[in-house]
């Protein structure tokens, strides 16, 4: 096969699809980091599937099959005149269907996607008006432009323009065809006709891969089974891969992270201690202390690495996995981004704005020799916003106190009380 770097593939398609008179966003060619890559192994442009290949660590495209999605995609006429009726959901529309449904509930569809643009784009705006938030729904409120909360067309296209791939579905710009007319939104039928077979396509690549590689048991929907391997990702159920893979026992806690070479322990051998469900690729450790604390895939490697805290904090695998540090353990402490995080959960359950009963948004500004600096906003009075340092001293206690509760416990206890407000005495505002 004519195999190609995603770069090269994206100059291919740009060139071959110059005539094109369909929106395209080349660019979606290059997004091979794309939670999609794991989640069926494909890259979806318009209705044209196209699949990547890993060699060496690399992914790759056959030139032939970017050749042919361009050609497909080029005869795709649009015609302005010939028009079709969007209907797009209103502001509630994930209370409103499927709640309990979680397949439905995530799949895709490209007209929630564009009501969902309007949507944030309209809060968004309201978050900059200097006046207290006190209706709810004020901000979701349709106007004669079919935009909610006062929001122009402008205002919505220039957002979205400067959003990058996030203003694309399918590889497609469809702010660039949506029209409005006689109170009600239009796209080119043929265009539309398009996106509607994408949902289609982007299903069924989901659906097989669902699938386990070995016994054909049906899993989670967003690539919950999906394990890497050197050829690119495989469907393997837990216990195919329990089979598969030896299970890790802490068997290695207390390792200097240096010797792990020494010791000639393959890490792709075990199961990934975090998920328990891929085939682990690295030795994790803790950079503080450079102990081992597991195999971990790579997937769990990055979202321990670079994942929200606070979300972290509140899985009890991850907890465990980071007191797999035996000098975290016996400190009773964690990685210096957990603990801010610990101070967050405190903040967010004793702080408040005056005798607002509002829990208000905690966000971490930086990290000081005196201690930990927030940003904290409340969500029913959008403007107000004030500044808390919680010191050093009472940080400590508070991850203490965490990781005593999760030793004992075996749960995370996000949002326990600590031992004192950090917004009263302990606080500088």
């Amino acid at each position: 096969m004519p195999m190609i770097s995603p770069k090269l593939a994206c100059t291919i398609f740009t060139d071959d699809t110059r005539d094109a008179s369909l929106p395209l966003r080349p660019n979606a060619l290059l997004k091979t980091m794309s939670h999609h890559l794991r989640w069926h192994g494909h890259v979806v442009v318009g209705d044209v599937t196209l699949r990547l290949y890993k060699h060496k660590g690399l992914w790759q495209y056959d030139e032939r099959d970017v050749r042919r999605a361009a050609r497909v995609l080029t005869a795709v006429t649009v015609d302005h005149d010939d028009l079709v009726e969007v209907v797009l959901p209103g502001q509630r529309w994930r209370e409103e269907s499927s709640a309990d449904d979680e397949d439905a509930r995530g799949r895709v569809d490209w007209r929630r996607q564009i009501a969902g643009w309007m949507y944030h784009e309209a809060w968004s705006k309201e978050r900059t008006r200097d006046r207290p938030y006190t209706e709810p729904s004020e901000w979701a409120r349709i106007g004669e432009n079919g935009l909610p909360g006062g929001l122009t067309w402008e205002e919505l296209v220039t957002a979205r323009n400067g959003s990058g791939s996030s203003s694309t579905i399918a590889g497609t710009y469809p702010l660039g065809l949506l029209t409005r007319g006689e109170d009600r939104w239009w796209l080119p039928r043929a265009y539309a006709d398009l996106l509607d077979r994408w949902e289609v396509v982007d299903e069924e690549l989901l659906e097989r891969a669902r699938l386990c590689s070995r016994c054909g048991a049906r899993g989670p929907r967003w690539g919950g089974w999906r394990t890497p391997t050197k050829t690119g990702y495989v469907t393997m159920c837990p216990p195919c891969s329990g089979a598969e893979f030896t299970a890790y026992i802490g068997h290695l806690r207390g390792v200097p992270y240096g010797q792990m070479r020494v010791r000639k322990l393959r890490a792709d051998d075990y199961l990934c201690r975090l998920c328990q469900s891929s085939r682990a690729s690295v030795w994790d450790h803790c950079h503080g202390h450079d102990l081992v604390r597991g195999p971990v895939c790579a997937s769990c490697n990055t979202l321990e690495g670079k994942g929200i805290p606070e979300l972290l904090l509140r899985r009890e695998a991850v907890v465990a996995h980071l007191l797999e540090c035996s000098r975290c353990r016996e400190e009773r402490t964690l990685p210096l981004r957990f603990c801010s995080a610990v101070a967050a959960f405190h903040l967010a359950a004793e702080a408040r704005h005056a005798s607002c009963p509002v829990q208000p948004h905690v966000r971490h500004q930086g990290t000081t020799p005196s201690g930990h600096v927030f940003e904290l906003s409340c969500y029913r009075h959008w403007t107000k916003r004030w500044r808390v340092e919680v010191l050093a001293a009472e940080a400590r206690e508070l991850v203490r106190v965490f990781v005593d509760q999760a030793l004992a416990t075996g749960q995370p206890g996000a949002g326990m009380p600590g031992p004192r407000a950090a917004s009263d005495t302990n606080a500088r505002t």
